[in-house]
């Protein structure tokens, strides 16, 4: 993961800096070596610390992106289970390890929720799930 993300970011930055250098300066990549090396060098660092970020960062948000909302159809906290209506349609089970730690008791029949869709042993079920 962190040699693709070191390449990754090196290309990144490599490519800021010949594009800097050949609009900007109007020079060729060569004479950029010549004279300018520190200029250089800050535009490697900018790019390879904008490659990072988004690296870092890009996991977050797509995990934001993929969840989804619903509303809780019953829940029973003494059996542990429940069931939670999809906004996109069907009902999907929600078992009370998946619900974070501080909204487990306030879990109740229509309390609206974002949950991640994952497939279980027995098919998708909830999980991560938050209280809106």
């Amino acid at each position: 993961m962190w040699l693709r993300g070191a390449t990754s970011s090196l290309l990144v930055s490599f490519l800021f800096a010949f594009a800097y250098f050949w609009f900007v300066e109007n020079q060729s990549f060569s004479q950029a070596f010549q004279g300018n090396l520190v200029f250089l060098t800050l535009f490697f660092f900018l790019g390879i610390y904008t490659s990072s970020m988004i690296i870092v960062y890009g996991k977050q948000i797509k995990r934001r992106i993929r969840r989804e909302k619903g509303q809780i159809k019953w829940f029973d906290p003494s059996k542990g289970y429940g069931f939670v209506e999809r906004d996109k349609g069907g009902d999907l089970f929600i078992h009370f390890a998946s619900v974070e730690i501080k909204d487990r008791k306030l879990l109740k029949e229509s309390t609206r929720v974002s949950y991640v869709v994952t497939n279980g042993l027995k098919g998708p079920q909830a999980k991560d799930i938050r209280i809106i």
